[in-house]
């Protein structure tokens, strides 16, 4: 983690960098970000900012995700995302600083740029890249010295320190009210005839800015219905709530809003690419919430066309570790609750140190009702998770769609609606499902007893890949 180029920001020196930009900066990027050190401080410091990050270490990048910041990119001398931010601080690599500062020129749209630099880059502009440096900073920004600021930081350097501070300005947006009317004629108490045209030019301006203010509001329709069309052809759905405050922040700012809706747009884009791949299909509800898990945090990656391939390719090439791990998930559902486990946590009891029995208890897999009539009904929500992950992974093992697999839930189900809502003592509690014979009895309990023996190794086996026990008769399977 701790390479030669990587000198984490004194939080003095934060200070200072922050200082320099606008109260009203509000969307943020950490090119180079490290640990987020500069990131943390500008959020602690601005309630109301957001800051997104590149970065180009792995394990730095956990550390980024770990405090839930934003990795939009890695390599930023190639970035080519969202360049609407309001300010970028950074603190690029000693080594080619004056290469990631005109990239950050080039880069921002609109907005402010502090950098620090290794001040013999500012001193000594002998290559192109300095040269070129040197005349936009005189031209839009300043230098100030620092000297050996980093003496005494986490990791220490005695590196001489310039910040740079640019501003760049981008064409003006912003209407320029009253621009017929540049000075205002006064009017007397007593109005007469000659007072009447300037109230007129004032009602004239009025209807100007009325008419303008509709034509400009009906082209935005126009646009926002047609950068809807194209979202449905992507079967991708940025809710109203979103959108709303989305087209308030752009009334505000500009460079707000359109970060927020590329944001938005380029995670929901690429929740909709595992959707429709449809990886999800053989995971157990933790895997998902995972798998979900993952994209939002890692749906800041520009969605491009080489990503895409990528990433599916990643997915698609550890598939078989993502279904064992499933497998292992249920397998732990399952044991959860078994009366030698302690702890209700983890933990097995079975005939091997790796294996569930064939029949399988389990203690909260249904409800009987005596309040209005006595009958049976499911427990929704955690159960029926297990019940249809274990059904899931078993269709899978097994090449079966689970789409026309007969459920736990479904067997149990019909069952229940058999029986009705008036059931005494004895009673028909046996039914089956597609892999296993149940038995279901009025103090909640399931009984799940695994058909097919095969089936039943073959869980057992893929639960123990997951989670890599090396039991003997695993291990001699797998050798044979």
């Amino acid at each position: 983690m701790f390479t030669d180029e990587f000198f984490p920001t004194p939080q003095a020196v934060i200070k200072t960098m922050l200082s320099k930009i606008s109260r009203s900066a509000e969307h943020f990027l950490e090119p180079s970000a490290g640990k987020g050190d500069i990131a943390e401080f500008t959020l602690a410091s601005r309630r109301s900012a957001s800051v997104d990050c590149i970065e180009n270490s792995p394990e730095l990048c956990a550390v980024l995700r770990d405090k839930d910041f934003p990795i939009v990119g890695h390599d930023f001398l190639s970035y080519d995302g969202v360049c609407y931010y309001d300010a970028i601080l950074m603190n690029p690599p000693f080594s080619n600083g004056d290469e990631h500062l005109l990239k950050a020129w080039n880069f921002l749209f609109s907005g402010e740029i502090v950098c620090l630099l290794n001040a013999e880059t500012l001193r000594n502009p002998y290559t192109k890249t300095r040269k070129l440096l040197a005349e936009i900073i005189e031209n839009n920004g300043a230098v100030e010295y620092l000297g050996d600021c980093f003496a005494t930081a986490e990791r220490k350097t005695g590196v001489d320190v310039a910040l740079v501070y640019l501003k760049k300005e981008a064409e003006d947006d912003s209407l320029d009210l009253w621009a017929t009317e540049k000075t205002e004629r006064a009017v007397n108490d007593d109005i007469d005839f000659g007072n009447i045209p300037a109230v007129i030019d004032r009602l004239g301006n009025m209807q100007h800015f009325y008419d303008e203010a509709n034509a400009n509001m009906f082209k935005a329709f126009q646009h926002i219905r047609k950068a809807q069309s194209y979202m449905d052809a992507n079967n991708v759905t940025i809710y109203q709530s979103d959108l709303s405050s989305i087209l308030g922040m752009a009334t505000k700012n500009i460079n707000s809003a359109k970060a927020a809706f590329i944001k938005k747009h380029r995670n929901t884009a690429w929740h909709e690419v595992f959707s429709k791949m449809e990886f999800h299909k053989h995971l157990d509800r933790k895997q998902r919430d995972e798998l979900l898990r993952d994209v939002d945090r890692n749906g800041n990656i520009p969605f491009t066309k080489e990503n895409i391939k990528g990433t599916l390719q990643n997915v698609f090439e550890q598939r078989q570790k993502l279904f064992e791990q499933s497998v292992a998930n249920v397998f732990d559902e399952l044991c959860r609750y078994y009366k030698g486990n302690s702890n209700h946590s983890e933990g097995w009891k079975s005939n091997d140190n790796y294996k569930i029995n064939k029949k399988i208890v389990f203690p909260y897999g249904c409800e009987f009702n005596k309040k209005w009539g006595r009958y049976f009904s499911m427990h929704y929500g955690h159960s029926m998770d297990i019940y249809n992950d274990l059904d899931r992974v078993l269709c899978f093992m097994t090449a079966r769609p689970f789409e026309h697999c007969e459920t736990i839930g479904q067997a149990l189900k019909r069952k229940f609606d058999i029986l009705g809502r008036d059931i005494h003592s004895p009673f028909d509690n046996l039914t089956e499902s597609r892999f296993f014979d149940i038995k279901f009895y009025m103090k909640g309990t399931v009984h799940l007893t695994f058909k097919n023996n095969e089936d039943w190794a073959l869980f057992n086996k893929t639960a123990a890949k997951g989670r890599q026990w090396l039991g003997s008769d695993a291990q001699n399977e797998d050798a044979a």
